[in-house]
C-alpha cells in the first residue's frame, strides 16, 4: 500500500516539474496560405477544448486528524491550482511547487497511521484529484 501512494506521488511530483515548463514551438512560414492554414488549425483546436473542467469528487472524511487536515490542505492546494491555471500566472505556478512538495511530505508522514479502508480511501481520492491535475495541466500548456 505504502509502495502505490508512493508512486502515485512520485506521479504527481513529476507532473508538476514537468508542466512548469513554458517552452513553445517556433517556426518561421513565409508563404501566407500557409499561415492561414495555420492559423485556422489553431482555431480549431482551440474551439474543441471545453472550458471548463469540472470533477465531481467527494472530499473524504478520516477520523484520524492529521490525515483529515492533510485532505483539506490538499484540496485548497487543488482550488489554487485551478485559479493559477485560469489566470496563467507562471510566477505563481512556480510557487505552488514547493507547495506540493510539503504536501508529498506531509502524505508520506501519514501513510503509517491508516487503516487499510483509509489507504483504499485515500488513494481513491488521490487517483481521482491527479486526473482533474492532469487536465488542468493540459489546459495550461494550451
Amino acid at each position: 500500500m505504502k509502495k502505490n501512494m508512493l508512486n502515485l506521488l512520485l506521479i504527481i511530483i513529476v507532473l508538476f516539474s514537468s508542466s512548469c515548463k513554458n517552452e513553445e514551438k517556433t517556426e518561421v512560414v513565409d508563404d501566407p496560405e500557409k499561415i492561414e492554414e495555420i492559423v485556422q488549425k489553431k482555431e480549431d483546436k482551440t474551439s474543441n477544448v471545453s472550458t471548463t473542467t469540472e470533477t465531481s469528487v467527494d472530499i473524504p472524511s478520516f477520523n484520524d486528524q492529521k490525515v483529515q487536515a492533510y485532505v483539506n490542505s490538499y484540496e485548497a492546494y487543488i482550488e489554487k491550482y485551478k485559479k493559477i491555471v485560469e489566470s496563467k500566472d507562471m510566477t505563481a505556478f512556480a510557487s505552488l511547487g514547493q507547495k506540493g512538495q510539503e504536501l508529498s511530505t506531509k502524505a508520506q508522514e501519514i501513510m503509517g497511521n491508516l487503516s487499510a479502508d483509509d489507504v483504499k480511501k485515500l488513494n481513491d481520492y488521490m487517483l481521482a484529484k491527479s486526473t482533474e491535475l492532469q487536465e488542468l495541466s493540459k489546459k495550461l500548456m494550451q
